[in-house]
């Protein structure tokens, strides 16, 4: 049995001025094993207008609609990483991670989302790539992480059957462009999450409420995943290619059948509905006859349901922050997200739909101060799930962190490693990394883990208050970049392959 399978403890033997000292580890990770962090291209790199880029839908929205956002942020600046990738690059190199998980824009490379490439924009992401590989870093780059071009939303956006084969094209560009040197592709970020925020909640654009369209605009997500995984392995690749799932474990909130019923409906349409078709090839048979029951099945083809194959992806990517508890007493339907971070009920997160199912607090859980709750339990199951669904395959949990009000503190007494201590950080990291290690000691193929996310940036709606980085990005000082306590504990972690 490899040596990361076992709980024993890994005595390391160093010599020093004082002679040896010994630490212990009790969780040793593959020798071949990913540590990374993870971005998405319009949440860090800025120049929202510069060089060519055309507009997205998020550029739009926040202009149009500043008043949705905290404290009115938008993306126009950013991290500005498109004006100091160097300098980041240089930092992720300097905490010694051996990947780094980014997005590429699609209207930065075709600002209408189709016709001509913009030069600017592909030297940009040329340059990226070449410094990450000479830096020692592996790329992992997605496809799209919600950027959709502005031309093509205001065509209808995902809910235009066109938008599959103009997605396709695009990525049939970046394969051409950067194939030759990514090892692994994802072709879509959290569709479920895109799709229940821009079609049910309408907290994200498009901003609309139907259940109907919000189904239309999955289907046809998917069948561009499908299709450009078809394109990529057609082609003379040498690297791997998959999708990056947002999945919640969803637990009934009481054993009674009314919430049982509830939870498994939930996660039919929240996680069934998206890991099916990209693992077992098909639509999950409860959810196809409950949306058929509703009439709200999407227009389709069979040809375009032959393109959901079983074996079809390379590798899976999990993203996990916290858990659902399902309820069947659902008598509206509400949605709030808590933006402010203030630990106030007033603010919790609200998400129920008249007669499906809502979600409810677990009395007993710890809660960060966003209203998510901290239960490392549940990315066990879904790396279990997804070994499951198709033993041995590949998975990366390719986002998994934590939203804190992290702050600077520059008191002459506190070594530079602690000017922001971000302790909690540390603490939720490496709960997760015990249950990765269970996961393998359990046979699951993990490959990897990247920490959402390499710095503190546009979280969406949440505005730049939500920190996720181990680095702490100054917005009150041009952006300086600081390490935050947690970068350095991480650099450990990595350079022993283990705690």
């Amino acid at each position: 049995m490899p040596c990361y399978q076992t709980f024993f403890l890994l005595i390391r033997l160093h010599l020093t001025d004082s002679g040896p000292t010994y630490h212990f580890m009790n969780y040793q990770f593959p020798k071949d094993f990913i540590w990374g962090s993870a971005t998405a291209a319009i949440q860090i790199e800025g120049a929202a207008s510069e060089a060519g880029k055309g507009p997205s839908i998020w550029d739009d929205y926040c202009q149009q609609h500043p008043e949705r956002i905290f404290q009115q942020a938008n993306p126009a600046i950013a991290c500005d990483h498109y004006h100091r990738m160097p300098e980041d690059v240089a930092l992720i190199q300097q905490m010694a991670h051996n990947g780094y998980r980014f997005s590429l824009s699609w209207p930065r490379l075709l600002p209408q989302g189709t016709g001509a490439l913009n030069s600017k924009g592909v030297a940009f992401y040329d340059r990226l790539i070449d410094r990450l590989l000479a830096a020692g870093i592996a790329p992992n780059v997605t496809l799209y992480h919600w950027d959709l071009p502005l031309a093509l939303a205001q065509q209808g956006g995902w809910g235009n059957r066109q938008t599959v084969d103009h997605f396709v094209a695009y990525a049939e560009h970046c394969f051409r462009l950067y194939g030759d040197r990514v090892p692994h592709w994802a072709t879509i970020n959290e569709p479920a999450w895109s799709i229940l925020n821009g079609y049910v909640t309408a907290l994200h654009p498009p901003c609309v409420h139907s259940y109907k369209q919000a189904i239309q605009a999955a289907h046809h997500m998917l069948c561009a995943h499908a299709l450009t995984i078809q394109k990529y392995h057609q082609g003379d690749h040498n690297g791997q290619i998959g999708i990056v799932l947002n999945m919640s474990t969803v637990y009934p909130a009481t054993q009674s059948s009314q919430d049982r019923a509830a939870a498994q409906l939930a996660d039919g349409a929240l996680n069934r509905w998206f890991i099916d078709p990209v693992l077992l090839g098909r639509y999950p048979e409860d959810i196809w006859q409950y949306y058929a029951d509703w009439d709200l099945l999407p227009e389709h083809s069979g040809e375009e349901l032959g393109w959901f194959t079983e074996d079809s992806i390379d590798f899976i990517g999990v993203n996990y922050y916290y858990p659902h508890y399902a309820s069947g007493d659902a008598t509206t339907t509400q949605f709030h997200l808590n933006t402010t971070g203030e630990n106030d009920p007033q603010q919790d997160c609200v998400f129920s739909i008249k007669g499906a199912f809502k979600f409810v607090k677990n009395p007993q859980g710890r809660y960060t101060d966003w209203d998510w709750e901290i239960y490392p339990e549940g990315l066990l199951q879904l790396l279990q799930r997804a070994e499951s669904y198709r033993p041995g395959i590949p998975v990366y949990v390719t986002e998994n962190g934590i939203g804190l009000q992290d702050q600077l503190d520059f008191s002459p007494s506190l070594p530079v490693q602690q000017h922001v201590d971000d302790q909690e950080r540390i603490d939720f990291v490496a709960e997760h990394l015990k249950v990765i290690h269970q996961a393998l000691a359990e046979g699951v193929n993990v490959k990897g883990y990247y920490m959402w996310s390499l710095m503190d940036n546009f979280s969406w709606i949440n505005g730049y208050k939500k920190r996720y980085g181990f680095l702490y990005i100054d917005r009150d000082n041009n952006l300086q970049r600081y390490r935050k306590k947690s970068s350095y504990w991480y650099q450990s972690v990595i350079e022993n392959n283990g705690f």
